[in-house]
């Protein structure tokens, strides 16, 4: 009796493991923000760099690849100190999804991977020398609604960040 419920015990961790690993956040959409240079002058130009990725599946997203409050990308800028700082940056607005679904959405997995680069001057995003964080908020523009419940988003109805990187401008 004691073997049976060690054995059984033991069966129920590893398939506890396997469960949770299904949900580990690398098979799930995500976004890297990358940027030119980690240290810049205030007459500088940086290029900063956003990815999105889907490594262990399959993950659709609308192809609208802009900051912009109708793509649901943000770009936040904050000061040495924590404290949000706003930027100049204005965003380019696109046109809203294709209803058609013609060129709207891509997919994305594995070694594949949608992004795009931004050039700013560095006086847009940050008011003055000093250390400053960026990061990326992603929130998906379009729900599971939208595609009458399908589920098609990396995390659906939900908030994605991208890790911060560090900028230092002299």
């Amino acid at each position: 009796m004691k073997a049976a419920m060690i054995f059984l015990l033991c069966s129920g961790i590893t398939f506890g493991q396997t469960g949770s690993a299904d949900k580990s956040p690398s098979a799930a959409l995500r976004i890297e923000l990358r940027t030119s240079s980690v240290r810049a002058r205030m007459t500088d130009e940086i290029v900063v760099s956003l990815f999105f990725r889907s490594p262990d599946k399959s993950t659709t997203i609308w192809n609208a690849l802009f900051w912009a409050g109708s793509t649901g990308l943000e770009l936040q800028v904050f000061d040495s100190s924590g404290h949000q700082v706003e930027h100049t940056v204005v965003p380019y607005e696109p046109m809203p999804p294709d209803l058609t679904g013609k060129d709207a959405l891509i997919s994305i997995e594995g070694d594949e991977f949608a992004g795009f680069d931004s050039r700013f001057a560095v006086s847009e995003l940050f008011p003055r020398p000093g250390s400053y964080t960026i990061k990326c908020i992603y929130s998906p523009p379009l729900t599971r609604h939208y595609f009458k419940g399908h589920i098609i988003w990396g995390r659906e109805d939900g908030r994605i960040e991208s890790a911060p990187v560090s900028v230092f401008v002299e």
